[in-house]
């Protein structure tokens, strides 16, 4: 029996790395699947690279030398402390490492916005011919939100994302009007209403209960007509107020 979507992400998400035979014919088996792990493994390199950061030279040295702030009971009882020191500084050092080398490079939302539509927008448009709606409650679920069935009934491709503030939800809805495109960012505020305007595109951001949404389309397909679909539909699980 092939492995579902949800599974493979759980996989994926406890070792990326994973070279179990199964993992690997499911890996293989779809564009959506195949695009999970290309993200995983970014997302690895990414932080093995952050996390590869040299110590200031002599840092031990110089802590080593930095007197107590009280009196060890004996000079063996004391003696791991400047080392100590020295290893959670090391720590907080490769932390700021990583959040400085991760920090996201959109001064603004509509900035992400064009971004991120430019990067994969398109390419999810083309694969969307699916139904996707079991794996996008699975990774709504993970935000502690959930989707009314008249939008997650017509998600036909869905992938996790980048947000300005963390990961996201970008999804290919399949309406009467086309496809359109909703990216669900779970920690981001917008300006509710705000649109952003590229290429032959057209964004509206939406604020919802517990973060935000963006929808794209193109201009003719009157993009504010999906407002009140995605800000009814999404909310925080067991709310529908």
């Amino acid at each position: 029996m092939s492995m579902n979507y949800s599974d493979y992400t759980r996989l994926l998400g406890a070792d990326p790395r994973n070279r179990d035979p199964e993992f690997l014919r499911a890996r293989d088996s779809s564009p959506q699947f195949r695009e999970a792990a290309l993200d995983a493994d970014r997302f690895e390199s990414q932080l093995e690279r952050a996390l590869a950061v040299e110590p200031p030279a002599g840092l031990v040295e110089a802590l080593a030398r930095i007197p107590l702030l009280e009196e060890s009971p004996s000079k063996k009882g004391g003696a791991w402390w400047p080392a100590a020191l020295a290893a959670s500084l090391l720590l907080a050092v490769g932390a700021a490492g990583l959040s400085w080398k991760m920090q996201p490079a959109w001064d603004t939302v509509p900035d992400y916005v064009v971004d991120h539509y430019r990067h994969d927008g398109a390419r999810l448009l083309a694969h969307a011919n699916g139904d996707a709606a079991v794996e996008v409650s699975d990774m709504l679920a993970a935000f502690g939100v959930e989707a009314e069935p008249e939008l997650a009934g017509i998600v036909s491709v869905v992938k996790s994302c980048p947000t300005p503030d963390g990961k996201g939800v970008h999804m290919v809805l399949n309406t009467e009007r086309g496809l359109i495109t909703v990216i669900y960012m779970p920690e981001t505020a917008v300006t509710d209403g705000e649109r952003v305007t590229f290429d032959d595109r057209e964004a509206l951001l939406v604020a919802l209960p517990k973060g935000s949404a963006v929808i794209i389309g193109s201009g003719p397909q009157g993009i504010a007509h999906f407002q009140p679909l995605v800000q009814g539909a999404i909310h925080p699980v067991g709310d529908k107020t």
